[in-house]
């Protein structure tokens, strides 16, 4: 099989002009070109091969066995077990930052082992600084690894090239696993897996001991595996990623497709794969008025694979009491808010939901999103009762499937309704996809809203991106155009970030499971980013980032509504710290009146308006760290200055705290006005297992102070007890709202 360099055209010129170039070709040396006309065909030859190196990345993929053992290991960090010492180690890892290409500075040492139940990692970081010089600036679970030493694994498991799961920990033993899709475009580290891992730190680093079980794991029933590895390594004093095999900026370990080999895996199984995971809740609550009700309650999940590839879960009078609350914003346009999804359940797998490229690239798009599942069990802020669901997703050959129900029972006047959808996601060519997807919303009385359509995302090459789709709403009782439709082409190489897309929304779209603030819209956007490194020029300097971005909207007449400019300057330096500088160039088409607060109107008209920003957020590995923005803008027909201040305190990775504080000023012909917005967080850790955490903020626009504390102890692995208290109320003192919820989950593994 010819290499891809080979392939591609002008390498085939350099073949026919140059044979000896590439290989003997008979009658080509004198075909007819002059000697100068054959150097200058050379030359363009000599650069597509450059050119088609830079793009394919061809590098020697490296393979690493694992070695099988007939006693199980005892996963204590210590790595004393002699059967170690016979393993192949991964060594020799490469820098992606901040030298990508070269050697990592400090050596690691990667060995795997297995029994019949569990895959066996065992890792030394050496570290010529020894413990002195580690980094650990936190212990929960999924944890962010940039801000201290960090270690993780990459398992593709179906060879793929496209899908995995991670696995990792940091010197203080914190676990960190997530899955990976569409070759790294989706990402999902609310995943929660059962495994175990321990560290242990030395005088010369630190030393890491895993076991993954295998039905933790998918991967194809076949009696020799042959699976995707890679290894990152982050060493925060200097900033550094290594990995095993190379992984070229702007990329990270989750490009499966650049992944290593792992042999020597054969007659493993995954068992049963059979869990029950019960729930007793017992709430007490106080309303207005003082009224105190205990509502106990109970329910359940259940996990299943059914192949080994598709996992099938059920759940039952589901209950996501241990959430944390959403972190509030005050709304000063006239669309809608986004808020993320944060229950677990609707998590676990969701980027197989994912349509369009919503999750490709390195911006995420909330102009349209089909499928939101904040949708589902929520309803202007109101909990609505969830009496069950389930869902069927994973991999079958070629295909990523997604099938989700869920039923919600009456709350107030809103009926009792089922919400359901069906992802068929088909795998072509190298690294890319075309999919398809239905949704379905049936309220209880025959309502019903439907929003289906068809997704490609295509990969060319390393850098180039292209995705698109065409999407189609259906709601009882009504006809119009309700059409939406997207395509979008962006190159990311080491230098360039190029991104353009269009969008199309016609008037009556309407995707009552999706999110789309805006309709009867067309939007175009372009951005161009340059990131070059000053290098040894300027030490302290690690990347310039200029950008230019232009977004031009009009309504579905092609007449102009929003256009926006924007030049913006990044710096990020050695550290991690980094600095913005932002102009921006607005015009806004007001047809429509909107109210920006009580009795305070935009009227009608033509808004040209200029800001200033400039932003500063410190290394966030330090005991004291801090963010700044300041901004200054037009403000429709009037001005507004704002401020957004935070600050970190963390001695340690048990204990620490923040307050971020954004202040708006806003200054209107109708009237001026003020809006506070204080959020304060705080944890302690009191090992990897157990944790206390509080959310408390403040809003001035609604005049109020909300707490939310929950302490969680997860005694068994996917078990926990939680005791959650939240509390609303008014500035002035009165109690809206307090609730003290216990709630106690138990998994039964099968």
């Amino acid at each position: 099989m010819l290499s891809p360099h080979f392939s591609h055209p002008l390498y085939c010129i350099g073949a026919m002009i140059r044979p000896d170039c590439v290989a003997r070709r008979p009658g080509i040396r004198n075909a007819g070109f002059s000697p100068h006309k054959r150097h200058l065909f050379l030359g363009i030859a000599l650069l597509g091969c450059w050119w088609t190196q830079d793009i394919f990345g061809a590098q020697e993929e490296k393979t690493l066995t694992a070695l099988y053992i007939t006693s199980p290991i005892v996963v204590d960090g210590n790595l004393d077990e002699a059967v170690w010492r016979r393993a192949q180690p991964a060594t020799d890892f490469i820098q992606t930052e901040p030298r990508d290409g070269e050697p990592a500075t400090e050596p690691t040492e990667v060995r795997l082992l297995y029994d019949d139940e569990n895959l066996y990692v065992g890792v030394y970081c050496f570290d010529s600084a020894g413990k002195e010089g580690l980094v650990v600036t936190d212990v929960r679970r999924d944890y962010p690894p940039a801000q201290g030493d960090h270690f993780s694994m990459l398992l593709d498991t179906f060879d793929d090239n496209r899908n995995g799961f991670l696995f990792g920990t940091n010197p203080a033993g914190a676990m960190r696993e997530g899955q990976i899709g569409g070759d790294g475009q989706a990402t999902n580290f609310d995943w929660d897996a059962i495994w175990s891992v321990k560290t242990k730190t030395t005088e010369s680093g630190w030393q890491i001991e895993m076991a993954i079980p295998f039905k933790t794991l998918r991967f194809r029933d076949n009696e020799r595996q042959i699976w995707g590895v890679n290894f990152v390594r982050r060493i925060r004093r200097k900033n550094e990623d290594t990995h095993w095999t190379h992984i070229p900026r702007p990329y990270r370990m989750s490009r499966v497709s650049l992944a290593g080999e792992l042999d020597g895996l054969s007659g493993i199984r995954q068992g049963r794969n059979l869990y029950v995971k019960p729930y007793l809740l017992a709430p007490v609550l106080r309303r207005e008025g003082d009224d105190i009700d205990f509502l106990p309650d109970t329910g359940f999940d259940v996990k299943y694979g059914v192949t080994s590839g598709l996992t099938l879960d059920l759940t039952v009078n589901t209950d996501f009491a241990q959430v944390e609350a959403d972190q509030q914003q005050i709304n000063l346009t006239r669309f809608s808010l986004f808020f993320p999804e944060k229950r677990e359940f609707f998590l676990e797998n969701a980027n197989i939901f994912e349509f369009g490229g919503s999750g490709r690239g390195f911006r995420f798009s909330r102009d349209l999103i089909p499928f939101f599942s904040r949708r589902i069990g929520i309803s202007g802020g109101d909990l609505i009762p969830i009496l069950g669901g389930l869902r069927l997703s994973g991999t079958a050959g070629q295909y990523r499937v997604g099938l989700l129900s869920m039923q919600t029972d009456e709350f107030d006047d809103t009926p009792t309704t089922n919400f359901s959808v069906a992802r068929l996601r088909r795998d072509i060519f190298l690294n890319s996809d075309i999919g398809a997807i239905f949704i379905n919303k049936q309220v209880s009385g025959g309502e019903f809203n439907r929003t289906y359509g068809l997704d490609t995302n295509l990969t060319f090459f390393r850098y180039l991106d292209i995705s698109s789709f065409l999407l189609k709403t259906a709601t009882a009782g009504a006809q119009g155009k309700d059409a939406a439709g997207k395509f979008r082409i962006s190159w990311n190489d080491r230098l360039l970030d190029i991104q353009a897309d269009h969008l199309s929304i016609q008037e009556d779209f309407n995707p009552e499971v999706g999110f789309a603030p805006r309709k009867g819209i067309r939007k175009s956007t372009g951005t161009f980013t340059v990131r070059p490194r000053p290098g040894e020029r300027i030490p302290w300097i690690r990347e310039f980032r200029p950008n230019i971005g232009i977004e031009y909207l009009t309504n579905q007449e092609n007449l102009l509504e929003t256009r926006i400019i924007t030049q913006n300057l990044q710096v990020s330096f050695e550290n991690s710290s980094s600095m913005w500088f932002t102009r921006r160039e607005r015009f806004e088409r007001l047809d429509e009146a909107f109210e920006i607060r009580d009795n305070q109107f935009i009227p009608v008209g033509d808004y040209s308006t200029t800001d200033y920003n400039v932003s500063y957020n410190s290394d966030r590995s330090r005991m004291f760290r801090g963010n700044l923005t300041l901004r200054t803008a037009d403000f429709w027909d009037g001005e507004k200055d704002s401020l957004q201040l935070g600050f970190g305190f963390q001695p340690g990775y048990k204990f620490g705290a923040e307050v971020s504080w954004s202040y708006e000023d806003i200054s209107l012909p109708s009237g001026n006005f003020t809006t506070d917005l204080v959020t304060t967080r705080w944890r302690y850790s009191f090992s990897p297992i157990m944790f206390l955490n509080a959310l408390i903020q403040y809003n001035s626009t609604r005049q109020e102070v909300t707490s939310n504390l929950r302490f969680n102890f997860t005694y068994k692995p996917l078990s926990d007890f939680f005791l959650v208290y939240n509390e609303r109320r008014s500035t002035t003192g009165e109690v809206a709202e307090r609730a003290l919820i216990g709630k106690l989950t138990y998994i039964f593994d099968f």
